[in-house]
């Protein structure tokens, strides 16, 4: 079986660049759209709670959304140390994202 994301027609809205410098207000709200857009997506995937597992590896915890968590959010769920740059920012990110569409995170049963 296959994740809907790997047959959407942008497959890249699953691994968010995460903004460098100032944005505007426009592009802010272009990008959470996007992120929020896969993340609906996610919701509905018969291969979330896997894709998810997949997510939590060390070589991908910190990149993308998996089942439906963005890296921030996962690298939270694992109580991995934040000190590394990346790590920092990808936490920045998904907060970003939840304040943005006024939402919380919660911990889904896979």
């Amino acid at each position: 079986m296959r994740g809907l994301c790997s047959t959407h027609l942008n497959p890249d809205m699953w691994f968010p660049e995460h903004p460098q410098g100032r944005q505007s207000m426009a592009s802010r709200k272009r990008l959470a759209d996007s992120v929020m857009s896969a993340i609906n997506i996610c919701q509905e995937c018969p291969v979330k709670a896997d894709c998810l597992a997949e997510g939590m590896k060390p070589e991908n915890i910190e990149h993308g959304i998996w089942g439906g968590v963005l890296a921030g959010d996962r690298i939270l769920m694992a109580g991995i140390p934040t000190n590394y740059t990346i790590r920092s920012d990808a936490i920045a990110f998904a907060e970003g994202v939840r304040i943005w569409h006024d939402i919380s995170f919660i911990t889904q049963e896979q």
